[in-house]
């Protein structure tokens, strides 16, 4: 049974790590800009910033989404639980707190893509490249 919570300072390894072997599956094409220890900091300033919310499958966490007052910075999964409904269930409860929510999006990331789009997310800017991975993105926004 799949179930939320907030993360906690306890939580951040696992969150972590997470981060990392979900941008090594689903995402190929990204240059490691950062170390494991680096990725652990950022999740410590993401808790201290916003709200974490933990996808939690029997006991372990499969899956978290960073919300900044109505950003997502960020929705990872665990690679095993991908295509199951985690993403969904983590997005929707986004939405339920919000009116709006924005969030980037490589635009090399299809998968990545194609979820937002089908959860009502729409495209309203593209870059080139302005971001630390010097990659092409999206920026899309869902409105109730």
């Amino acid at each position: 049974m799949l179930q939320l919570r907030l993360a906690t300072d306890a939580d951040i390894e696992t969150i972590a790590d997470i981060f990392l072997r979900s941008r090594q599956v689903a995402l190929p094409f990204l240059p490691f800009v950062h170390t494991p220890a680096e990725d652990r900091a950022h999740m410590c300033e993401m808790l201290g910033r916003g709200r974490i919310t933990l996808a939690v499958k029997d006991e372990r966490v499969v899956g978290f989404l960073v919300d900044l007052e109505g950003w997502i910075a960020h929705l990872y999964l665990d690679p095993e639980v991908r295509r199951q409904g985690v993403g969904a269930m983590l997005l929707d409860e986004a939405k339920q707190r919000h009116d709006r929510l924005e969030l980037w999006c490589f635009q090399q990331n299809w998968a990545a893509r194609a979820f937002y789009e089908k959860n009502g997310f729409v495209a309203v800017k593209e870059t080139d490249g302005e971001n630390e991975e010097k990659l092409p993105d999206r920026l899309y926004r869902w409105q109730s």
